[in-house]
């Protein structure tokens, strides 16, 4: 991409970011005890949240990820109606899953999202986050979501194509009511509203200058999901391939080598540092990559934790 189109492409990126208005990265609390404990928990989930949604229909979705235990959103709005939105989503959901669920500490924080490129990168967290703990899938086949979708027509013309309204029998079953009427052709896929139905994709997938540009994000630039996993106050954990590329990279910043294997004690004890305290690397994981024993590391991060 020459400079001049890349300029043009990032003047309409920004563009589109500043009429979004205000646009948060949320989460529900990493630790809380297991909510979707099966796959008709997490379909049942998926077409909870379609329909709340649209019910708050002054709230926008960019991305979403429903994990085991708590939920990502990058979400625009203002803060009272992301709040209304999902309080009200969380009543239904527990009527939903039986009732008896607490889930009185199932509640969201919100970020501000002040740039694009903090919006590029939330995206991104979000929809790599399913993938991050679960090896059997990639960041664009996590089911439980929105990731299946970005940059993905084919998804689109699945839903066209075999696709079925939800219809009110199930639409009143789902939501314990008939208040939700008005939403009865909202497709399903596999037994649950698809994604398209309800998440803004569309708008999304113009915060970045082409497909290339998110792939390069999502699947090569393992940093910013650990720059934003920060930012929000949550823990992360990279496969060790990932891990990988992280200490290779800093082992040519740092320390001017090309090859894990070519680092001297000292540098590879700085590099087990910078691995644990700023990428939370675990002990077996830097014994794998740096050959250090695991003594020496057990002994290094207690020497520096007390």
């Amino acid at each position: 991409m020459n400079s001049g189109i890349y300029v043009n492409r990032e003047m309409e990126c920004d563009s589109v970011f500043r009429m979004l208005g205000p646009v948060f990265n949320a989460n529900t609390p990493e630790n809380h005890p297991l909510v979707f404990s099966n796959e008709d928990d997490f379909k049942v989930a998926m077409s909870v949240l379609a329909v709340c949604s649209r019910v708050h229909s002054r709230i926008r979705i960019y991305a979403f990820q429903l994990m085991s235990n708590h939920i990502h959103f990058v979400v625009g709005g203002e803060v009272g109606d992301i709040m209304e939105f999902f309080d009200y989503f969380v009543s239904r959901l527990r009527k939903a899953l039986g009732g008896g669920m607490d889930l009185s500490g199932f509640t969201l924080k919100l970020f501000p999202v002040t740039d694009l490129s903090y919006m590029r990168n939330a995206i991104v967290y979000v929809n790599r986050n399913g993938f991050v703990v679960n090896r059997n899938v990639t960041p664009f086949s996590y089911p439980w979501g929105s990731s299946q979708c970005f940059f993905q027509p084919l998804a689109a013309r699945y839903v066209l194509a075999a696709g079925e309204p939800i219809g009110n029998s199930r639409l009143r079953a789902l939501m314990h009511s008939r208040s939700c009427d008005e939403f009865k052709d909202l497709e399903m896929i596999d037994g649950y509203v698809s994604p398209l139905e309800f998440c803004d994709v569309g708008t999304a997938e113009r915060l970045f200058r082409d497909a290339a540009q998110y792939f390069n994000l999502i699947s090569r630039n393992v940093e910013v999901y650990s720059e934003v996993a920060k930012s929000i106050g949550e823990s992360v954990f990279f496969s060790d391939s990932d891990l990988f590329q992280v200490a290779l990279k800093l082992a040519k910043q740092c320390y001017g080598a090309s090859d894990l294997r070519t680092l001297n004690v000292s540098d590879k004890l700085d590099l087990a540092r910078r691995l644990h305290f700023d990428y939370n690397a675990g002990n077996k994981q830097i014994h794998r990559l740096l050959k250090i024993e695991q003594n020496t590391l057990e002994s290094l991060f207690r020497a520096k934790n007390s």
